[in-house]
């Protein structure tokens, strides 16, 4: 059963639950009784990638002829709305593992949606959790980690980065060296610099060509409040700090890039050249009227499917000051085991075969994602080697604080974003609505602590040798 401890945040985070008899999701098959310990039910990754999934399952049966995986593509939802799961918890129709966003775990925890998996680790490996755990990378992990328990392993990351279309570069007699990452990042003045002198305006103001889109694509403000540092919460005081000085510079900064682009015109631009729900070869980069995106791994493979003869590079996220050091910013997914798994030996042996090794050298390369197990980063044929200054970055990547209101954190981020970019309220109205909007639910975890050591180098991430 949910305890009213469970029961009170699932309320806070407003997960959309309808709550029947004092409980969440009810008395559901705890142990996963009812199931066959050999029948493993995966949610799998999404039905678009389900062939790429489906050589990681045939190479785990080989190897376990005796299992059997049966398959549904039931799209994670990146915002978070637990209602599926909720839904199939309740009604001992879930999965026995889950592919989900992995940001979401300690919020799905929280609500009691996920089992720990430390009693298996243990059980099955003859290790402590954090020995093992101690095999991925160190961020992902820190990701499914809540209230002293792993809730599941990672599968996947990226990282973010600024594409170049060189032929503008050389079309406009800008310096190619100015992108080489070798000379490290741009820095905002320098972004702007090079804005002023590349973007091409009609007698009417309407754009024709661009430098960047500071909004568009995986460009967002929680990136700019990354490259200042801004601190997200205060393990401390166990608050949020969306209203921190810091953050309150970091939106007087974007309002300012919002004004001096003129985002109405760079909104009509981007609905000429990349229209709403345009096909994927129509966008403002691949035209040839927008000379940086800022984007992650899959950017690569979009642009050797859709525009395989642009002559592009890639560098680093342009930082505040010239000399700042480079960064960049991770997300990803993970398997899950949620409440009525069986939690037998035949799922426990697939979730470790797929978040592992064996799994992710198969599925990876496929993705052109990252993978985030030590042994497979390590090796270059663990992922398409196309990506590779992208598995570079993880040497100074950076990710969101894994809260059980993580969810909260990223929709006040998006809205204070979108309230800027169309500047309908103040940087200091929305930094402090921000804090308003997340903090009380945090305060209902409290105590809490991020996970030892978050947001500091992993010691045993090991790059590879080109």
């Amino acid at each position: 059963m949910i305890d009213r401890r469970s029961l009170l945040r699932a309320i806070g985070a407003g997960a959309g639950v309808t709550i029947a008899g004092g409980s969440i999701v009810g008395c559901s098959n705890p142990v996963g009784e009812d199931r066959d310990p050999n029948t493993v039910r995966l949610w799998g990754i999404g039905a678009a990638d389900s062939d790429k999934e489906a050589k990681v399952i045939e190479a785990f049966t080989e190897q376990h002829p005796d299992v059997k995986i049966e398959v549904s593509q039931v799209p994670s939802n990146g915002e978070g709305d637990a209602s599926g799961a909720i839904t199939a918890v309740r009604g001992r129709t879930g999965p026995d593992i889950y592919w989900m966003d992995r940001f979401n775990s300690p919020q799905f925890a929280s609500l009691g949606l996920l089992e720990p998996i430390d009693g298996l680790i243990e059980e099955y490996e003859g290790v402590s959790a954090e020995e093992f755990m101690s095999g991925w990378i160190k961020f992902a992990a820190d990701e499914l980690y809540y209230d002293g328990q792993y809730y599941g392993l990672p599968v996947s990351t990226d990282t973010r980065a600024v594409y170049v279309n060189m032929d503008l570069v050389n079309d406009a007699g800008l310096d190619p060296v100015l992108f080489d990452p070798k000379n490290g990042p741009l820095s905002y003045e320098q972004v702007w610099e090079i804005n002023d002198s590349f973007n091409v305006q009609d007698k009417n103001g309407t754009y024709e060509r661009v430098t960047w889109i500071p909004w568009d694509d995986q460009a967002k403000l929680i990136v700019w409040a990354m490259a200042a540092d801004v601190p997200f919460f205060s393990n401390e005081t166990c608050r949020m700090l969306l209203d921190s000085p810091e953050m309150l510079a970091v939106a007087e900064m974007y309002a300012g890039w919002i004004e001096r682009l003129d985002f109405p015109r760079l909104d009509a631009f981007k609905a000429t050249y990349q229209p709403e729900n345009a096909p994927p070869t129509q966008t403002s980069f691949f035209s040839g009227r927008q000379l940086l995106q800022i984007t992650n791994p899959s950017g690569v493979q979009a642009l050797a499917d859709y525009k395989p003869d642009m002559n592009y590079a890639v560098t680093y996220l342009p930082v505040p000051d010239e000399g700042t050091d480079p960064y960049s910013w991770s997300g990803g997914f993970a398997l899950s085991m949620p409440k009525g798994s069986s939690m037998s030996r035949a799922a426990w042996e697939f979730l470790k075969f797929y978040a592992g090794p064996e799994g992710q050298k198969i599925l990876t390369p496929q993705l052109a994602s990252i993978p985030t197990h030590l042994e497979t980063i390590a090796d270059p044929a663990g992922w398409n080697p196309d990506i590779a200054f992208f598995v570079e970055l993880l040497d100074v990547t950076r990710s969101r604080p894994p809260l059980p209101v993580g969810t909260k954190l990223w929709d006040a981020m998006e809205t204070m974003q979108g309230s800027l970019t169309q500047a309908s309220d103040t940087p200091e109205h929305l930094v402090k609505e921000a804090q308003q909007y997340v903090d009380p639910t945090m305060q209902q975890f409290c105590p809490f602590r991020l996970p030892d050591g978050f947001g500091e180098p992993d010691p045993n991430l090991r790059m590879p040798k080109r």
